[in-house]
C-alpha cells in the first residue's frame, strides 16, 4: 500500500463508512498538526480511526512543504466526494523528521522509566517482577536509548564528515552492494548508501524499542492498579502517564517504521538514484 499523506480541517472529514482496506495507509494530519491513521477492526468489522501522533511545531514543515495545492481525489475502489490534498514522500524531510523526533523520544524512554519508578506500581519486595522490570529498563537504555542516540550520530557524520564510499559499501550486504555498483556518479552512490544506513539503524533500533515497550505494558497492566490501594494519587497518576508515554511512543515508533519501509522500496531497486 502506498502511504498518502491528506490535509483535512478536522477529524470530522474523514468518512469511514466510504473507506475501503485499500486506504489503511493513509494518514490525515488535521490543521492542529494531529496526525490520524486508520485501523480495520476485526471484532466489530468496521474501520476506525487511530490518533498517530501530535506534530510538534519544529516539525511541521516536513507535513507541510510537500503539500500539492491542487487538491486531489483520493483513489479508493469506493468513488465518493471526498477531496483532500495529498503529500509526495520526500526521503530528506522524512530522514530529517525521523531524526529530530528521536531526539524526543530518548527523553521520553528516560521519562518512562522515572515515572514507573515512581509509581511504586512494582514492590521491590516482589523480587522476580521487580528484577524482570528492571531487566526491561536496562534494555531500554542499551538497546533503545543508545541505538537513538547512534541514530543521531550517523546522521551528523553524513551531514557534515562522511567517510570514503568503500567504507560503507563494506558494510552493505550482497543485493544492496550490486545495486550501489550500477549508480554512476559518486554523489548518487553517497546518497545511497546514507539512506540505507539510516534506514538500517532506525528499522532496527525502532523494532527493539517496539518489543520493549510491549513487554514494559504488559508487565505493567498484569499489576492490576485498581487493586493497588496503598498507591498515593501522585503515584497513580505517574502509572498512568507513563502508560500514555508508551502508548503514544509505540503509535509513533510503527509510523516511523511505515516511512522506512517506503525508504526500503527506493533502496531495494536504486533506479531513483539513476540519472
Amino acid at each position: 500500500m502506498k502511504t498518502r499523506f491528506i490535509r483535512i480541517d478536522d477529524i470530522s472529514e474523514i468518512d469511514t463508512s466510504k473507506i475501503s482496506t485499500f486506504d489503511l495507509a493513509n494518514r490525515y494530519i488535521d490543521k492542529y498538526g494531529n496526525m490520524y491513521g486508520l485501523r480495520y477492526n476485526r471484532a466489530e468489522r468496521k474501520i476506525e480511526i487511530v490518533k498517530i501522533m501530535r506534530t510538534p511545531r519544529k516539525h511541521a514543515s516536513y507535513f507541510s512543504q510537500k503539500l500539492q495545492r491542487k487538491p486531489e481525489k483520493v483513489e479508493s475502489v469506493h468513488q465518493d466526494d471526498y477531496i483532500g490534498e495529498v503529500m509526495e514522500f520526500d526521503p530528506e524531510m522524512c530522514i530529517n523528521h525521523i531524526v529530530e523526533i528521536t531526539k524526543t523520544h530518548k527523553d521520553r524512554l528516560n521519562g518512562i522509566i522515572i515515572s514507573i519508578a515512581n509509581s511504586n506500581i512494582i514492590s521491590d519486595s516482589d523480587k522476580m517482577t521487580w528484577n524482570t522490570m528492571n531487566d526491561y529498563f536496562r534494555n531500554l537504555d542499551m538497546d533503545g536509548i543508545q541505538a537513538l542516540e547512534k541514530i543521531v550520530e550517523l546522521y551528523n557524520e553524513f551531514n557534515n564528515y562522511p567517510r570514503s564510499i568503500i567504507y560503507y559499501q563494506s558494510k552493505l550486504d550482497t543485493k544492496h552492494r550490486k545495486i550501489l555498483d550500477g549508480i554512476p556518479s559518486e554523489t548518487s552512490k553517497l546518497r545511497y548508501v546514507r539512506y540505507y544506513e539510516m534506514w538500517y539503524q532506525v528499522k532496527n533500533a525502532y523494532k527493539i524499542i517496539i518489543k520493549i515497550l510491549s513487554d514494559i505494558k504488559f508487565l505493567l497492566e498484569q499489576q492490576h492498579i485498581d487493586e493497588k490501594r496503598a498507591m498515593t494519587p501522585f503515584q497513580k497518576q505517574t502509572y498512568s502517564d507513563a502508560i500514555t508515554s508508551i502508548d503514544n511512543t509505540l503509535a509513533e515508533a510503527n509510523k516511523i517504521l511505515s516511512d522506512c519501509a517506503l525508504i526500503a522500496n527506493m533502496i531495494s531497486t536504486g533506479t531513483s538514484f539513476v540519472g
